[in-house]
């Protein structure tokens, strides 16, 4: 039997503030968008999986801490988190967008939790946390 993860659903307070996180800062692109009174839909097509925020019909809370997880130090809260692997060209991008964005980060630079990796760690709007990560070689000395 073959199995695959096809949609993720995850409801938040403003789709249009999820927009700016995820379009804006990691560059992620949109596949659907609609806010209006009727509607609050912002959809992504990440590999094989499709990402989908959905408009509350109320305000939702938003986590103020990191989420716990084996691949860094810290972070308090258990509860589920998300690692996005991206080329080191658009790591750059993405750390110097979230860097200027007002967005909480883990730490201000991006760390290294092994040679030839780096991560930086941000709560989106909802409080949700999103690992950005790469890899690269190590030039040999």
């Amino acid at each position: 039997m073959k199995v695959e993860l096809n949609t993720i659903f995850r409801w938040c307070s403003d789709v249009a503030t999820m927009r700016h996180f995820y379009t804006e800062c990691l560059g992620l692109e949109e596949t659907y968008f609609r806010s209006d009174a009727e509607h609050g839909w912002l959809t992504y097509q990440i590999g094989e999986v499709q990402l989908v925020f959905i408009r509350s019909g109320e305000p939702l809370p938003v986590a103020a801490q990191f989420a716990r997880n084996p691949g860094y130090l810290g972070g308090e809260l258990q509860t589920e988190s998300w690692v996005l692997k991206v080329e080191r060209p658009s790591f750059n991008i993405i750390v110097h967008r979230l860097q200027n964005s007002g967005y909480a980060l883990f730490t201000p630079e991006p760390s290294a939790p092994r040679p030839g990796a780096l991560q930086l760690l941000a709560l989106d709007p909802m409080g949700f946390t999103v690992e950005i990560y790469t890899e690269f070689e190590i030039p040999e000395s």
